[in-house]
């Protein structure tokens, strides 16, 4: 239901401000979406209050493109290392919003998330106001449900996609699945495996940018941990590397405990990840040479061989490390010296409760492989939305990268999140495969149409081409003809060619290719 704009009596001419729906709701822990209509005006006073009078806080609103309209993000999460500033935003950038006052947040140091319950919505000017609702409700947990989906496929589509094959457990046969590695799931190499975990309340948390995702990870975020550090970086050109420097101190960053005392014996992994699955596919760790550290924070690891880390392949090293005692964010430098060309890096890695699993706040996701190998990026390879309305947390694999097995792809929420999150652990298996294809029809006939159909186990909705070389014997004609086809819903493709004479004149070889791969083929037609 619309909310109407209210506008002063005697002077429609003036501002007018009001919402666009009388009533909005949101899962507490979630990111509600306020969209405020302003006449007149290019500005407006809007007011969160509870209802018990508990909780209250003013924004000012801009709208700075003149459109007449304004979406305010409103993040239900607050406290810990979330900066204020980027828990209410606006929907475009052309826009504004800013905190002006807030009450009851006198504990800052914990995660926590607006109670349930009725919220006053008041948006003004200095002439006129109007009132609407915000309903946060309690957060639920619901079934988990696993496709195979075509590449390119949009993430947020529907709860059940278009697939060759499915699963669907609720709450508890996933907790049960936990280590199941049978699965009757399975899906060709180039396909996408998408998991949509039933799981609300933590859009808020997922606002923040997933720790596994950082320059370095830590694998146990809490200060003074003796854990382990993971280095990622992907070079925009080809590095022959001849030595790689982790520099954790600057802009004068405490940094971790014994970094001067580290040595070889501390790292676990260090190499080159050349398929994009987050596992190391070719080492570094025989062509080490020294090791020299330094009380500042920095490491330099030097080869005796050059280590050529080519153009968007991902160096990988992981270490022992003891964390330092603090938490939040902190600046972390990577580069990569080579003969020719070097390649530098800056982020961050985080420490504390926001960087506790690979999305941060206790919420951890990863696949893991049948013999329980977690890849050393785990979310190398996975791509992430939340969106209440598809799902959940909807995680899509690209199962090109990695090679044929039986997989799971692990989800849990620890202690490390709010308390208003449900506690849960899923895990979902398949199993990766490798395409096929057979054709259905291998005669031809005395007409220039030549009709090719196969069976494949590729999703459905994914495109391949189908090549048919044409020759004539003797010498002759010679034809190479392509056609995109589109896998239907039962796994068949179709194409019809025309070719320059009766298709019994010619020598026939079809194939069928996805991505330079082929995947069938060529097989002669008679």
């Amino acid at each position: 239901m619309a909310a109407p704009i209210a506008a002063p009596a005697a002077a429609q001419s003036g501002s007018a401000v009001g919402f666009s729906n009388a009533q909005t709701t949101v899962t507490q822990g979630d990111v509600a979406t306020i969209d405020l209509q302003l006449r007149n005006t290019d500005q407006a006073t809007l007011q969160i209050d509870s209802a018990n009078q508990q909780y209250r806080a003013t924004l000012r609103v801009r709208d700075d493109d003149g459109d007449g309209t304004v979406s305010v993000r409103a993040n239900t999460v607050r406290g810990g290392t979330i900066d204020d500033a980027d828990r209410f935003t606006a929907g475009s950038d052309a826009d504004s919003v800013e905190l002006l006052t807030e009450s009851n947040v006198a504990d800052t140091s914990t995660v926590t998330a607006l109670d349930p319950g009725r919220y006053n919505l008041i948006v003004s000017t200095d002439e006129t106001s109007v009132a609407a609702v915000l309903s946060v409700d309690e957060p639920e947990t619901d079934r988990v449900h696993t496709s195979v989906i075509a590449p390119n496929t949009p993430a947020i589509e529907s709860e059940t996609d278009l697939a060759t094959n499915n699963s669907e457990s609720n709450t508890d046969e996933a907790k049960a699945s936990t280590n199941a590695t049978d699965s009757s799931l399975s899906a060709a190499r180039s396909d996408r495996v998408r998991t949509r975990f039933g799981v609300s309340g933590i859009g808020g948390l997922l606002e923040s940018p997933a720790p596994a995702r950082n320059l370095v990870y830590a694998s146990n975020s809490a200060p003074t941990a003796d854990t382990t550090h993971t280095v990622q970086t992907i070079p925009n050109e080809t590095v022959s590397m001849r030595s790689l420097t982790i520099n954790y101190g600057i802009d004068d960053n405490e940094p971790p405990r014994g970094v001067h005392q580290f040595s070889q014996s501390d790292i676990d992994v260090i190499g080159v990840d050349e398929t994009g699955d987050g596992f190391v596919d070719r080492s570094a760790s025989i062509a080490i040479q020294n090791i020299r550290t330094s009380t500042d924070g920095r490491m330099t690891i030097t080869f005796d061989r050059p280590v050529t880390v080519s153009k968007n392949h991902t160096l990988l090293a992981t270490y022992e490390m003891r964390n330092p005692d603090t938490t939040g964010a902190a600046d972390v430098g990577v580069t990569l010296h080579g003969d020719r060309s070097t390649h530098r890096e800056r982020g961050t890695v985080l420490y504390g409760p926001a960087g506790d699993g690979t999305l941060g706040h206790g919420v951890d996701l990863r696949p893991q492989t049948a013999n329980g190998d977690v890849p050393t990026a785990p979310l190398a390879a996975v791509d992430t939305t939340y969106d209440p309305a598809a799902g959940g947390l909807v995680a899509t694999m690209d199962t090109n990268a990695f090679a044929t097995g039986e997989y799971t792809m692990d989800f849990t929420v620890g202690e490390s999140a709010p308390s208003s999150v449900p506690r849960v652990s899923f895990s979902e298996s398949f199993a990766i495969v490798e395409p096929t294809a057979e054709f259905t029809n291998q005669s031809v006939g005395d007409t220039s149409q030549l009709s090719v159909t196969a069976d494949t186990n590729l999703a459905p909705g994914g495109s391949v081409i189908v090549r048919v070389s044409a020759e004539e014997p003797n010498g002759g004609i010679s034809q190479v003809l392509n056609c995109v086809a589109t896998v239907e819903s039962d796994g068949s493709i179709g194409c019809e060619f025309d070719l320059s004479k009766s298709a019994d004149n010619f020598d026939i070889e079809v194939s069928i290719q996805r991505g330079g791969t082929t995947i069938v083929g060529p097989t002669e037609f008679n």
